[in-house]
């Protein structure tokens, strides 16, 4: 793999995708049906598989929302009542998507960033009253990590089956599936393929369901070896290659050790305010809000001109804003060096600048 030089991809996707992945979604296509192309997408389920302790997993074409829809239709045919947890833009999308399915469940919210308090879901749990918890295991939009190893133990204790979004997680950080009932990501993020493939996991193999429309039910996959429809040979490839990166032994340690020394150095820096610099588990998506009236539009166009991309330009992040340094792939500690000095920079530009027009 060629050094990731020139700019740097600190955004939360599309990510830095390795010169040989790229190589292989460029090949000619091949057929879906091909024994070349279901050898590669069998090996595909298996490394995946192993390396998040899953048990069964879905490919299908379509983005990380998608796997959010099939997972939520599966969802809806326990005819139960569920809970969802939300502290984001991206709990309150699966809020959203539960909501157009018309799906039974109950909202346990926390402001953005705020923590959820393991207690206080306890407290709802054993009541009896829901059969399932959805949430996000890390909200994207403030970089906030779910204790799914909390969540998963207290779920065991009331017989409730825990239901996953993990877009930002797999191949960031240590995830283990074993008692997951459901669990999406997407082949992009942390998997540093190209956009393009919807991931559901799964406990156990599902049955057809007459209620679920084909192309989103899970168990049409699963009664047809995984492969109903046609998919591209292309974006299989390229991710069966890539997840030889994402998911190698070492590669969630290195995340976790360039994201505590990015946070270290960036919480002493003035002119910034690092908005989850105290959350109580690890993250690999750092959100800042620039001080003294900086726009954290111009911030990032500035520090995209020195050579590394961020990701500020979502109307989430707008509204609030912030700006986001997502260690995500392959990334070195000079590569988070050269984003803290071309910060530092950015920062006394746009400070100069602003008091000249004052």
């Amino acid at each position: 793999m060629e050094k990731n030089s020139w700019p740097i991809n600190l955004t939360t996707g599309p990510i830095f995708i390795p010169e040989d992945v790229r190589e292989i979604f460029g090949r000619t296509p091949i057929s879906h049906r091909s024994d070349d192309f279901v050898e590669a997408f069998k090996n595909l389920q298996q490394k995946v598989c192993v390396a998040t302790g899953a048990r069964h997993v879905v490919f299908m074409t379509g983005s990380g929302s998608l796997a959010n829809e099939a997972m939520i239709a599966q969802i809806k045919q326990m005819g139960k009542k569920g809970l969802i947890l939300s502290n984001g833009e991206f709990g309150n999308r699966l809020i959203n998507q539960c909501e157009k399915q018309k799906v039974d469940f109950d909202i346990y919210r926390k402001e953005w960033g705020e923590e959820y308090k393991l207690e206080e879901i306890e407290s709802i749990l054993k009541t009896g009253r829901v059969s399932w918890m959805l949430f996000t295991h890390c909200e994207s939009s403030t970089g906030c990590i779910a204790d799914l190893k909390g969540l998963s133990t207290m779920a065991k204790k009331y017989e409730v089956k825990i239901c996953l979004d993990a877009m930002s997680t797999i191949g960031n950080i240590p995830l283990a599936l074993g008692d997951t009932f459901l669990a999406t990501c997407s082949s992009g993020k942390g998997l540093a393929s190209f956009a393009g493939i919807a991931i559901v996991f799964t406990t156990a193999e599902i049955e057809p369901s007459p209620a679920i429309p084909t192309y989103i039910d899970l168990g049409h996959y699963f009664k047809n070896n995984g492969i109903p429809f046609t998919i591209s040979s292309n974006l299989i490839m390229a991710l069966n290659r890539a997840v030889d990166y994402s998911l190698k032994p070492g590669q969630t340690e290195n995340v976790e050790a360039l994201s505590r020394l990015l946070l270290k150095e960036i919480s002493s820096m003035p002119g910034i305010t690092v908005v989850n610099k105290n959350y109580l588990l690890p993250t690999h998506i750092t959100t800042v809000v620039p001080s003294d009236g900086i726009s954290s539009v111009e911030l990032g166009d500035e520090i995209k001109a020195a050579g590394v991309e961020t990701s500020y330009n979502s109307g989430y992040l707008k509204v609030r804003n912030q700006l986001q340094i997502a260690i995500m792939g392959q990334h070195t500690e000079a590569d988070i060096r050269q984003f803290l000095n071309a910060l530092k920079i950015s920062l006394q530009k746009l400070k100069e600048k602003k008091s000249v027009t004052v």
